[in-house]
């Protein structure tokens, strides 16, 4: 196990007696000191994650035709298809292409005076050529709702909290993403590296399937440092909620892929937990008094500066990352953007 970059946490260590001291022990560890960490000892079978893949994989081989019926220029919600180089990171194109999908809900009645953050509410884009992949999309979403909530939960009984001190931020109507994601092969130096350019995840947490092709890659004190593929573990990796929650006690690591040259496509499944939309600021927990002189303080990209409004900080990356959308949907944000080149 020593080829691993990431420590390994087993969830089943948390539901044993004998061992769940030291699963929290582990976790907080990990959490404090990297930020990212293989999972595994989930309830999440092979076989459902090889049926999504296998739509997934069929849906990126449909014409682009296709694939642009369910555009996410299409959705004021930011959900459905985005082509390769059509989402931003760091204003760089990303040599990808997805899926978002959202929760399945409708959207909400909506006047001038209610926040710009509701739109993120909404209802998704289905291909109309695949339409085993809302129910298999919609499946895994619930499972990884259900493993992330329960990490969560760990997480603050780790660090000495009441596990249920985060309810409000995760409370229903359900708030996550699902990105389905194909990285394509890249055949020559002319096209570019960066499948998704270095960043910190937004959300709560994220946890990642990855094909066994490689690139994702996390920022150390090191350097840089890639992330192997751990046959049926998940990559879990803490988002800028949790760090801004905890003053900077809980690590949200900056990480990428990058696609190397001769590359072959790459696949990749991606979760995230996000706060609810009716949630308001994002709050400080109140540490034991060991732990919060080992805060210090969340480490904000200057290039992505945070909000602690967590609407306002959920919307901001929406807009940024999908101008196509911005400009169609929400033109102030979008000149705001263009002048500034982010949303103030």
């Amino acid at each position: 196990m020593s080829a691993y970059p990431l420590p390994i946490i087993d969830l089943r260590e948390l539901d044993d007696p004998s061992t769940r001291e030291n699963f929290y022990q582990k976790l907080r560890f990990t959490a404090r000191e990297i930020g990212f960490f293989y999972l595994i000892g989930h309830d999440v079978s092979s076989e459902q994650r090889e049926n999504l893949l296998a739509t997934t994989k069929r849906f990126f081989s449909l014409p682009i035709t296709e694939k642009s019926k369910i555009d996410m220029s299409h959705s004021k919600h930011f959900r459905g298809y985005t082509g390769s180089t059509q989402e931003n990171t760091r204003n760089q194109p990303d040599y990808r292409e997805q899926i978002d999908i959202g929760e399945e809900l409708p959207a909400l009645s909506l006047t001038e005076q209610d926040p710009i953050w509701f739109n993120l509410q909404g209802p998704n884009q289905w291909p109309d050529a695949l339409p085993e992949l809302r129910e298999q999309a919609l499946a895994w979403q619930s499972a990884m709702r259900a493993t992330a909530i329960k990490l969560i939960k760990a997480f603050l009984v780790a660090l000495e909290l009441p596990e249920n001190s985060f309810d409000p931020i995760i409370a229903d109507p359900a708030q996550h993403l699902l990105k389905l994601i194909h990285y394509p092969a890249r055949e020559n130096s002319f096209n570019g590296e960066q499948g998704v350019g270095a960043h910190k995840d937004a959300g709560i947490l994220t946890l990642l399937w990855q094909d066994n092709i490689g690139g994702l890659q996390v920022e150390t004190d090191s350097g840089w440092v890639d992330v192997a593929p751990l046959e049926n573990a998940f990559v879990v990796n803490i988002g800028e909620v949790f760090e801004l929650a905890t003053n900077g006690y809980l690590r949200a690591n900056v990480h990428q892929v990058v696609r190397k040259q001769n590359s072959v496509s790459r696949y990749s499944i991606a979760y995230f937990i996000t706060p609810s939309v009716f949630a308001n600021e994002v709050p400080l927990l109140p540490l034991p008094a060991y732990l919060a002189k080992q805060a210090l303080g969340p480490d904000s990209d200057p290039l992505n500066p945070l909000f602690t409004n967590l609407g306002k900080n959920a919307i901001k990356g929406r807009l940024r990352s999908h101008l196509s959308v911005t400009r169609q949907f929400y033109p102030e944000e979008y000149e705001q953007i263009i002048k500034n080149s982010n949303i103030l």
